[in-house]
């Protein structure tokens, strides 16, 4: 895959912004906040490192500051038979599922190193979107469409949901990609409030093998090459 920048702004970017890469499969929730409130403070003292935290955490069904408890259609004991912890999320949104199968990044950085401001939180998102997407049409999945509730979505069934929160210029959760079937777990829950919402999975539209590994690393290098566009501007 070749860089889409100059190689003298890409110099420049290394330069300006570290970035690291961290992968946490099979952990559980709890943990995974952890960390993500461990690597916000890193880059509270340093805001020229950037993280992309991926992860596939185990079956958890989480809800945010904009949830209802109605939104939750599995019972206590069915929550409890298959094994899925329920946890608050610290951002906005409603109910959703993370667990096996999925692809969970979070790009944990500072917006003005980066070449936002503060404020531009609709632009963080369209780039980070656009990123992922890019990684799916190098995958050789294409009709992808961008809709609301925010997401990236193929014949009109969610692939790739988002989710993110702000703090200080700082950002934190992400993007979840569906890499295995998960509608089981979420008939569990009204997904992001929306009734009848349908969801997809990267696995069932490939026309080639591949694992979680190597999309992984497929995303991580785009998501940072549509980000390197962004400072490249104000190098």
């Amino acid at each position: 895959m070749v860089c889409k920048v100059d190689w003298h702004l890409l110099t420049c970017y290394e330069f300006a912004m570290k970035w690291e890469v961290i992968i946490r499969r099979n952990i559980a929730w709890d943990d995974l906040e952890s960390e993500q409130n461990s690597l916000i403070e890193k880059v509270k003292s340093n805001p020229k490192v950037a993280y992309l935290l991926f992860s596939e955490p185990s079956p958890t069904f989480t809800f945010g500051r904009n949830s209802s408890s109605q939104e939750l259609l599995w019972s206590n004991d069915l929550v409890r038979n298959h094994k899925v912890q329920i946890s608050p999320v610290s951002r906005g949104g409603k109910w959703t599922y993370h667990g096996p199968g999925q692809i969970l990044l979070y790009p944990i950085l500072h917006l003005p190193t980066l070449g936002y401001s503060s404020k531009s939180v609709r632009a963080f998102l369209e780039d980070f979107r656009t990123g992922v997407r890019e990684a799916l049409e190098e995958l050789g999945v294409h009709n992808l469409s961008l809709q609301e509730p925010f997401g990236i979505y193929l014949n009109e069934k969610k692939l790739v949901s988002f989710g993110l929160a702000f703090q200080r210029g700082i950002s934190s959760h992400g993007m979840a990609l569906y890499f295995e079937d998960q509608s089981f777990y979420f008939s569990g829950i009204t997904p992001c409030g929306v009734s009848g919402g349908l969801s997809t999975n990267l696995i069932d539209n490939l026309s080639q093998e591949t694992t979680w590994d190597s999309v992984t690393k497929l995303l991580a290098h785009s998501v940072k090459n549509r980000f390197s566009l962004r400072i490249s501007q104000v190098l």
